[in-house]
């Protein structure tokens, strides 16, 4: 079962290489303090790209029409509509072969002046809203045999690691909690390290690994996969995870997990 896992796994990590999106850097995103208040953002792509910038709430406003991998960025800021103290955007490339990519977005912070009272609708209300069902422990199907019980799981990712400009880091380092229904030794912990591949089919596709014990008996290993479905919130991404547990120690008793939650690096140490 193992070395099925195990294959799997490679697979699918050697198919999402093969896909070749943009990367793009964000370097500077500000709006100017003095009257009258611009918008500035800088990025580099990976490519020669034409791009294209998307606030939420308005139009796309083109960037440039030629293909560049140096871009800039300057509009007055009063040109734009918003709701809050701060507005999402999204950067959008073009590359020659007429392929699309997209950064995840990024929140412009507004001057001074412009920190309106927050209303229902905003933005922030719906993070905040958003946090608290972040808070919720993920529902999961546990399978040992011919026997299926249902666990709570809580990942936090502890420290992530970015090498580009988008809202995903590139992998990251968590620590998991996760309580079994209706099993003598029902708690366990893990520490592992998550690779994150964004595709443009899906969000992300991310294999990992963990060290799993439940200080009784269990201490095994825990190859996982998981699939970034949708963003939630903006900050948040549902994925569905399936993850297999390998027991090191002759009586241990391997397992299976099937498991949907909330992802985000929000809360973690960025790098």
């Amino acid at each position: 079962m193992i070395k099925k896992v195990v294959i799997i796994l490679s697979l699918i990590f050697s198919a999402s290489f093969a896909q070749s999106n943009v990367d793009i850097f964000i370097i500077d995103s500000y709006v100017t303090p003095e009257l009258p208040h611009k918008i500035k953002i800088t990025f580099f792509t990976s490519d020669s790209v034409k791009s294209k910038i998307k606030f939420d709430g308005n139009s796309e406003i083109l960037i440039s029409q030629n293909f560049i991998d140096e871009h800039n960025f300057e509009m007055l800021y009063e040109t734009l509509k918003h709701d809050s103290t701060s507005i999402p955007f999204q950067i959008i490339a073009e590359d020659k072969k007429g392929n699309i990519s997209k950064s995840d977005k990024f929140d412009l912070a507004l001057p001074g002046e412009y920190n309106i009272e927050i209303t229902n609708n905003s933005n922030f209300i719906d993070l905040c809203f958003g946090g608290i069902i972040y808070l919720i422990p993920s529902p999961t199907l546990v399978f040992s045999g011919t026997e299926s019980k249902f666990s709570l799981n809580k990942e936090i990712p502890l420290i992530a690691f970015y090498n580009g400009g988008y809202n995903y880091p590139s992998g990251y380092i968590s620590l998991e909690y996760s309580h079994i229904f209706n099993l003598a030794d029902n708690n366990y912990l893990r520490a592992g390290y998550k690779q994150i591949i964004q595709t443009k089919i899906i969000k992300y596709i991310s294999p990992g690994i963990n060290v799993t014990t439940n200080f009784n008996g269990f201490n095994g290993i825990s190859p996982e996969i998981s699939f970034g479905l949708f963003n939630f919130y903006e900050t948040f991404t549902l994925y569905a995870r399936y993850r297999y547990n390998y027991g090191l120690d002759n009586s241990s008793v391997d397992f299976q997990e099937i498991s949907i939650g909330l992802f985000t690096s929000a809360i973690s140490f960025n790098y």
